[in-house]
């Protein structure tokens, strides 16, 4: 796998295809009884597939400040990872982070995951965090086991009609001391 910065122009038609797709026999369901909201993890009767819209990934790595790509030996994208800065509460937000379905469970998304938190605390940030969906069961997993912590979750982020109804907004963050 060879590790290198995304360019666009030259990078955007392999963004605009990418299969950013994942599937689950678990989400996490948010259950809230008056100011309290928990997460529940609930297995699923059928699994849930979810594809992502790839055409706006050009613009996404055109917005980031850094943009890292993984590059399979047949010159194919494997993954992408993307990190904005927001200077003034020395943050730094992985905007995304996405492998191919191939190429899950190779090391790659861990890869791609520190070359985003050595980019955050070579530019002095406090902390990385993340937006994901409660459905994307996978991926919390992945970012739990690399350290982040749940941190908020908001029911209303996501427009009903363009996401299914498992899906809620849940942010996660990891510490970078410096």
């Amino acid at each position: 796998m060879n590790y290198r910065p995304l360019r666009l122009p030259a990078d955007s038609e392999r963004l605009a295809t990418f299969d950013a797709s994942y599937s689950t026999s678990h989400i996490w369901r948010v259950e809230a009884d008056g100011l309290a909201l928990r997460l529940v993890e609930e297995a699923l009767p059928e699994p849930f597939h979810k594809s992502y819209d790839a055409s706006v990934f050009p613009e996404d790595v055109a917005d980031s400040n850094f943009a890292l790509a993984a590059e399979a030996r047949d010159g194919s994208l494997a993954g992408f990872a993307c990190v904005r800065l927001v200077p003034w509460n020395r943050s730094a937000e992985l905007s995304a982070l996405f492998v191919t379905p191939p190429h899950k469970g190779q090391g790659i998304g861990r890869a791609l995951l520190e070359g985003a938190m050595a980019y955050a605390r070579s530019q002095e940030m406090r902390c990385l965090w993340l937006e994901t969906q409660t459905s994307n069961h996978p991926a919390i997993g992945f970012y739990q086991r690399a350290g982040f912590a749940f941190c908020g979750l908001n029911t209303m982020l996501y427009d009903p009609s363009e996401v299914a109804s498992e899906e809620v907004a849940l942010y996660l963050s990891h510490p970078l001391p410096a």
